[in-house]
C-alpha cells in the first residue's frame, strides 16, 4: 500500500523551524482543499512546492500527476509517474479515474510497464521456518545468540513465543501476566533479561479506547520467563503505541512511540521511562537501531524516512539519501555486524527489506540496496533481528486479521520467518 500522507492542521504559512515533512504534509492539504474548490491553478501550485520539498513521497506523486491532468498537461504528468516508478514503487495508476486523459498515450503505458517491473520479485526469499498454529498478531522478534531461541511478541494475544533451537515452539510468558499487546523485543544476555514493549490498541484482544494511553516496558527472566516488572510510562489521556525497542551500551532500554511521536528511555534501575526525546521530526516512529559506537540512535519513521538522534544533545535530524530513493514506510529497523542498518518497508507497494550504508558522519544514507521484494508469502512483514550471518523477520504478522473494530478469534495458521544472507 502506499503511504497517506493527510493529516490533522491548520496553519497557513511555514515557520523556519518547520520540518519539510510537516510544510508538505500541510501543502498536500492545501492543496486537496484547493481541487474541492474547483480552484487547479493553487491544487497544482501547492502539490508542486509539496513535491519539491519531499520528492520521494510516493503519494504526493500521484497527487501531483493527478493535478497536472486537471491542468492539461499530460506530459508532466506521465513524468511525475516515472518519478515514481524510480524510486522503485508501484501503484495502481491504471485504475486512477483522474488519470483517465492518459490512458490511451504510448508514454503513460510505457511507465505502466516501469511501474509494474518494480513488482517484479527480487532476492531468494528463503523462508527459515515457521510458526504453527499462530492465531495472533506476531511482530516482534528477538534472537538469544548463546541458546539459539528465537523470542515472538503477539500483540493481540499479549503474549511472548519462543522457539527452541530444536524447532519447538511454546508460550513464554504466562497467560496471567499484566501484559498489554506485545510489540517488540529485545534480549539483553548481560541482565538475563528479555525485554518487550507493551501497549493497549485496536488489535489487542480485549482492548477498548479508553485504555489508549496504556503503554510500558516489560521485564522478563530470560532464563524462566517469569515477568519481573511492567515499568509504565506516565498515565496520560493521549493515545500511545510503544512499539519498538533497542537496548544501549549502558543497559538503557530505549523505545519509540508511533502515536505520541516520543523517544522514551527506562534508565538502568529507574522505576519508570522517561520521556528523553520529542521533536517535530517524530510522525510515526517505529523501528530503531545503535550506531556501532553507541552514541547515535537511528529511528525509522513511517512517514519520515531514516532519523538519526545524537543521544548527548538529544537533537535529531532527518538523514539524506540518494536521488530517486524512497525511505518511506520503513517499520522494523537493525544494524548488520558491519554497521550498515537494514530495514523492514511494509508501508511502501511493493514491501521490501533494504541494506542502508550510512556515512561516517552519520548524517547521510549514501546507498540503499533492495535485499527482498514482492514475495507473496512475505504480505505483511513486521519487524526482524541479526543472528550471525542472517537478518530474520517476520514475513506476515497478521495485522489484516484483526482490522475489525471487533476483532474475533481467527483459524490457526503458519507464520512465516524470513531470512536473508548478510
Amino acid at each position: 500500500m502506499l503511504l497517506l500522507v493527510l493529516g490533522m492542521g491548520t496553519r497557513l504559512a511555514s515557520t523556519a523551524a518547520e520540518p519539510a515533512v510537516v510544510t508538505a504534509r500541510r501543502l498536500a492539504r492545501e492543496a486537496i482543499a484547493a481541487h474541492e474548490a474547483k480552484n487547479d491553478r493553487a491544487y497544482l501550485s501547492k502539490m508542486e512546492a509539496a513535491v519539491a520539498l519531499r520528492p520521494d513521497f510516493p503519494r504526493l506523486l500521484v497527487n501531483l500527476a493527478e493535478a497536472q491532468v486537471a491542468n492539461d498537461r499530460p506530459e508532466d504528468a506521465v513524468a511525475s509517474l516515472g518519478r515514481l516508478a524510480d524510486l522503485g514503487a508501484n501503484s495502481p495508476v491504471d485504475q486512477n479515474k483522474n488519470l483517465a486523459a492518459l490512458y490511451d498515450r504510448a508514454d503513460f503505458k510505457a511507465v505502466l510497464k516501469r511501474l509494474d517491473a518494480n513488482l517484479n520479485p527480487v532476492g531468494d526469499h528463503e523462508m527459515a521456518y515457521s510458526l504453527p498454529g499462530m492465531t495472533g498478531v506476531i511482530e516482534g522478534i528477538a534472537w538469544r545468540a548463546k541458546t539459539n531461541e528465537f523470542f515472538f511478541g503477539d500483540v493481540h494475544l499479549r503474549a511472548v513465543w519462543v522457539r527452541a533451537a530444536d524447532g519447538k515452539v511454546r508460550r513464554f510468558s504466562e497467560p496471567a501476566d499484566s501484559l498489554f499487546g506485545v510489540f517488540g523485543l529485545a534480549v539483553d544476555e548481560e541482565r538475563g533479561a528479555l525485554w518487550a514493549a507493551t501497549s493497549m490498541a485496536p488489535g489487542v484482544s480485549g482492548y477498548t479506547p479508553e485504555q489508549d494511553g496504556l503503554a510500558g516496558i516489560a521485564e522478563f527472566d530470560l532464563v524462566t520467563g517469569q515477568l519481573r516488572r511492567v515499568a509504565l510510562l506516565p498515565s496520560s489521556k493521549r493515545a500511545r503505541v510503544v512499539g519498538d525497542l533497542a537496548l544501549a551500551p549502558d543497559g538503557s532500554v530505549f523505545a519509540t512511540d508511533s502515536v505520541d511521536g516520543a523517544l522514551w528511555r527506562l534508565a538502568p534501575g529507574a522505576k519508570a521511562p522517561e520521556r528523553f526525546l520529542q521533536s517535530d521530526e517524530f510522525v510515526s516512529l517505529q523501528g530503531l537501531a545503535f550506531s556501532a559506537d553507541g552514541r547515535n540512535l537511528f529511528l525509522s519513521d513511517h512517514t519520515n524516512g531514516l532519523l538519526s538522534v545524537n543521544l548527548a544533545k538529544r537533537t535529531v535530524r532527518r538523514l539524506d539519501q540518494p536521488p530517486n530513493t524512497t525511505l518511506l514506510g520503513l517499520d522494523g529497523l537493525a544494524r548488520a555486524p558491519n554497521g550498515d542498518l537494514l530495514a523492514v518497508q511494509n508501508g511502501l507497494r511493493p514491501v521490501r527489506i533494504l541494506r542502508l550504508v550510512v556515512d561516517d558522519a552519520g548524517e547521510s544514507v549514501v546507498d540503499v540496496k533492495v535485499l527482498e521484494s514482492a514475495h507473496l508469502a512475505m504480505a505483511e512483514p513486521a519487524l526482524g533481528c541479526v543472528t550471525d550471518d542472517y537478518f530474520f523477520f517476520i514475513g506476515n504478522a497478521g495485522w489484516s486479521r484483526f482490522e475489525d473494530p471487533e476483532p474475533k478469534p481467527t483459524a490457526p495458521r503458519p507464520v512465516p520467518v524470513f531470512r536473508t544472507k548478510l
